[in-house]
């Protein structure tokens, strides 16, 4: 078999885009000031040096991981039995005729181990159909099961440049977290207990840019006041940066972060890079980070992990994405998954989270998720979520816009973070994604159970076992506080939304198909 494509081989190229200039401005057209327009730095580039890691031996299929090697197996079926036979090809009749439905991905290495991934075909195929038919340079989109943080959905797009790997599009922190940083300034005035979600900033303009007269209160000029729940919702930066400058020092903001995710190695079976969050000691400047601006960088699958921290009321469990490692000898290798551990308050990640709702009830993103009329597009299930938006100065001039976010909002299931750089030139953004796959999830939800409990067979098949409770996902073992790890209890299936209010009023089809591969794209 030939060797997987070598993880960072093409971010050299992506991070030359990442960091062609300075952000020109924040969700609404907001303009960073003259003296910040300097040339972003790679996040791979951090100011502090990290001990030395203690070398541990790769398991012998670790370091052969490759979702495009990987192929659709049906369920009862047995696996392909050429190892070198490569993705699956939707050009091709045997391939086209599985069903993603009924089968799960599969990698078959050429000394006999088999892989089976977590990643469900229906969520993958449709996130890569929506990036391909609405011609988005760069995309990704990552789905966890909270159950147990599986990746549900793993699918990176790279259409504009083609030495970018789809799969660093998920993995390294090559975007701006803008405005989604506001939930980390949330979280961190929360838990210090320095406000609530009814604690209010008055405010004037904040719209194009923030400046340090406009962080200076004035009774005067500042007539709007809004609370901090209304900051998360229709981001306002003013709000957000005005109660960190009052209320957070350097160290309790970067507290915040690292609680969520950043400036912390996150275990995953793939490389998955550190999310910086470079916070300045000067208070105004610590301020304009906080609302979103500058000096702080995401990875997709931190989103997401990152979404699901408020989504387990404040428990960090790392996400994984291999189901099982059968070995030749038909032994079992499937690893550990790693600890969990509590890294926010309860009350603090359920405060926040029930800010989030209102992004999508009536926020920055409630035209995804409620037609002209106010309908909900999903009947009887609430969304969790955060939009953020920044946009490059210079040519290309990209757009990174995120989604990060949980459902249902009440009794949270799955947790998701999209990511789209769009050109100035744009057909979707990424709340509109984060809708559609929330959507087909709810439709799957009930297969999606079912199945995730398959197992591969030692005669090269894969089996769903006798339908029962011990053949659901298992949370892993805390180290601390075990009787904080949130299990949602299943609801019904809702109702499916009538025909005419699927889809909001985008161009073009959603089409059907079937490859399942995250670097197909």
């Amino acid at each position: 078999m030939s060797a997987p494509p070598r993880r960072f081989g093409g971010i050299g190229a992506l991070f030359f885009i990442a960091s062609l200039g300075a952000i020109a401005f924040y969700v609404q057209k907001q303009e960073i000031p003259e003296e910040r327009d300097l040339v972003r730095s790679s996040a791979t580039v951090l100011s502090e040096e990290r001990p030395q890691e203690e070398a541990i031996d790769a398991l012998p299929w670790r370091d052969r991981l490759d979702l495009t090697a990987a192929t659709l197996v049906p369920l009862g079926a047995p696996a392909a039995a050429n190892p070198d036979a490569g993705p699956s090809d939707p050009d091709d009749p045997v391939e086209a005729a599985v069903d993603p439905k009924s089968s799960r991905m599969v990698q078959e290495l050429a000394d006999g181990h088999r892989i089976l991934f977590t990643i469900d075909p229906v969520l993958q195929d449709t996130a890569l159909q929506i990036f391909r038919s609405r011609e988005v340079p760069y995309a990704a989109a990552v789905v966890l099961d909270l159950r147990d943080n599986s990746v549900l959905t793993f699918a990176g797009h790279s259409s504009m440049d083609s030495q970018v790997d789809p799969l660093e599009v998920l993995t390294t922190a090559w975007a701006p977290a803008a405005s989604t940083f506001k939930l980390v300034t949330a979280a961190a005035l929360l838990k210090n207990k320095r406000a609530n979600g009814k604690t209010k900033e008055c405010f004037s303009g904040g719209l194009h840019g923030l400046t340090d007269e406009m962080l200076t209160d004035n009774p005067a000029r500042d007539t709007r006041c809004e609370s901090l729940s209304s900051a998360i919702a229709h981001s306002h930066n003013l709000v957000m940066a005005k109660l960190a400058l009052k209320h957070l020092d350097s160290q309790s903001l970067l507290d915040g972060a690292k609680a969520l995710g950043f400036e912390r190695d996150i275990p995953f079976e793939l490389p998955l890079e550190r999310s910086p969050a470079h916070i300045p000691a000067e208070p105004r400047e610590r301020a304009k980070v906080a609302a979103g601006f500058w000096h702080v960088d995401m990875s997709p699958l931190h989103g997401a992990t990152m979404a699901s921290i408020f989504a387990r009321e404040g428990v960090l469990q790392p996400p994984h994405l291999v189901a099982q490692v059968l070995a030749p000898d038909g032994s079992d290798q499937t690893p550990p998954l790693p600890n969990i551990e509590r890294t926010l308050p309860k009350e603090a990640a359920r405060g926040v989270g029930s800010m989030m709702v209102a992004t999508t009830t009536e926020g920055t993103a409630r035209k995804s998720f409620k037609d002209q009329n106010g309908v909900p597009y999903i009947a009887n299930v609430k969304v969790a979520g955060k939009t953020g938006s920044l946009t490059g100065k210079k040519a290309p001039a990209l757009n990174y816009n995120w989604f990060v976010g949980y459902a249902p909002a009440d009794n949270p299931e799955i947790a998701f973070a999209v990511l789209l750089a769009n050109e100035p030139k744009w057909k979707i953004k990424a709340h509109y994604v984060a809708r559609r796959l929330v959507q087909v999830y709810l439709e799957r939800r009930e297969a999606i159970r079912d199945q995730s409990g398959a197992r591969l067979t030692q005669d090269g098949g894969i089996m769903l076992p006798q339908s029962d409770a011990s053949s659901a996902p298992v949370l892993a073992q805390a180290t601390a506080e075990p009787e904080t790890q949130p299990q949602p209890t299943p609801k019904p299936a809702p109702a499916k939304p009538a025909a005419s209010d699927a889809l909001p009023p985008v161009p073009g089809p959603v089409a059907e198909g079937t490859n399942p591969l995250p670097s197909q794209g």
